[in-house]
């Protein structure tokens, strides 16, 4: 966009700063709008992921959130999932779903240090073990099966960038 200036009369002056104000404007809606489109796709793949096989309760994603984060028109997303039972759902618990005891299904299972059977009291290294849930009943688990929803939210996010930046910004 071009922005002409007609002399250099306090109007004009005005006018000018008043269109570089409304581009600016329409900048950050623009801005607020592709990382909220962002986060929706995310959210769409990932809620696919939120229920395995398993004991796990599974989680669940909390509404988008954007955030300004500079007076430059920076935004900030953050995407949550909530539950007491994410990191299982995440990474797997239990080689009865996950095989591969000491290592991960998950890309960055070994890197984080959440390898399967290395929780607790190493029980996710056999094929079933028992617990007491909080009533004290014996509960029989072959542990939870990682559907990663995280790790495909995030892919999900990166493989349409172009996309969504492409719509919401023009091509």
């Amino acid at each position: 966009m071009v922005i002409k200036i007609n002399g250099l009369s306090e109007k004009s002056l005005r006018e000018a700063a008043d269109k570089v104000e409304k581009l600016k404007e329409s900048y950050e809606a623009k801005n607020r709008e592709f990382v909220t489109e962002l986060l929706k796709a995310g959210i769409r793949v990932g809620s696919e992921s939120l229920s395995g096989k398993g004991d796990s309760e599974p989680p669940s994603f909390d509404e988008p959130h954007v955030v300004v984060g500079t007076t430059d028109g920076t935004m900030t997303a953050t995407l949550i999932l909530r539950g007491e039972d994410v990191a299982f759902v995440e990474f797997g618990a239990g080689i009865h779903y996950n095989g591969n005891p000491n290592g991960s299904p998950h890309p960055l299972g070994v890197e984080l240090g959440y390898t399967i059977g290395s929780y607790g009291h190493h029980h996710g290294l056999e094929e079933m073990w028992t617990y007491k849930d909080e009533n004290g009943i014996d509960v029989v688990s072959y542990g939870t099966e990682a559907t990663m929803p995280l790790w495909k939210a995030e892919v999900a996010i990166k493989q349409q960038f172009i996309s969504i930046a492409k719509s919401v910004f023009g091509s």
